[in-house]
């Protein structure tokens, strides 16, 4: 595994999280910089997202995406469509974008190369790639790997109740409480937006929880910052008096599957 040094941008204008990999000798005065030129914005008014006229010019090609089995399974339980939208009115909820030099982010295509944008943010399914370790005595199966997105989710086959996920590769928008937010696709969004093209094909969720939408996790920004009259846009992580920028080791993300066998006498709501 790489031990190169990754390259983080955090958003530092909407107050620090307690993010124990963040190094100490960062610029003390950034974050109530970047909190001042926050306090000055006018309050936040979402504006269109969803292109309509471009949505339906892709109509057929979106089509041909829609019925993809990955994309189904990612997409289960959530009410969903394929669409165009514009990334600069996106809210960012994840707080931080880390660059591994080891793992490069493609080239962002050409503004309107339709064809190449629809392959930018539909791709193949992600490999899942992980070491593997077997601690019999403990009856614990290790898997380790480099990608933060590795987790496990179940299944509905009996023979194999868990799978492992190496994250989707799908690039997605959400719709909540009237607020339009970056779903999924962090670093590609990054990229488009550095290189000026801010029209993309996108999954579009209607979220009717935070939980659908999706930042439910410590490391994001809380639901009070999203919902606020200045929140965080991913349009953001391009303004540098706005960001925190410092290295940090790359992580190792660690699953353990504990295998423990139990008999306990029957109860008459049990069933065989």
């Amino acid at each position: 595994m790489s031990h190169k040094q990754v390259h983080v941008r955090e958003l530092a204008g909407w107050g620090l999280d307690d993010y124990e990999f963040r190094v100490s000798t960062f610029d003390r005065t950034k974050p109530s910089q970047a909190e001042h030129l926050v306090a000055q914005r006018t309050p936040f008014q979402q504006s269109t997202v969803v292109l309509t006229q471009e949505s339906a010019q892709l109509r057929d090609a979106l089509l041909q995406h829609a019925t993809r089995p990955d994309l189904l399974d990612e997409m289960t339980g959530l009410t969903w469509s394929l669409g165009v939208v514009d990334l600069r009115s996106l809210l960012a909820f994840q707080r931080r974008l880390s660059f591994n030099p080891e793992f490069p982010h493609p080239p962002a295509p050409a503004a309107k190369d339709w064809t190449a944008l629809l392959d930018f943010s539909f791709g193949p399914a992600k490999p899942v790639l992980f070491d593997r370790l077997q601690d019999n005595a403990a009856h614990t199966l290790v898997l380790q790997s480099t990608n933060p997105n590795l987790h496990l989710r179940t299944t509905i086959d009996a023979a194999f109740p868990l799978s492992v996920h190496a994250g989707g590769p799908f690039f997605e928008v959400a719709s909540y409480r009237d607020r339009w937010f970056l779903r999924d696709g962090y670093h590609r969004a990054y990229t488009l937006l550095q290189a000026g093209v801010f029209e993309v094909p996108a999954v579009i969720v209607h979220a009717n929880t935070i939980e659908e939408l999706g930042p439910t996790k410590p490391w994001f920004f809380s639901e009070e910052v999203l919902f606020s009259e200045t929140p965080p846009l991913v349009l953001d992580f391009l303004n540098d008096e706005l960001v925190l920028e410092y290295n940090r080791p790359p992580l190792i993300k660690t699953l353990r599957i504990t295998m423990e066998e139990t008999l306990s006498p029957a109860t008459s709501g049990d069933q065989s």
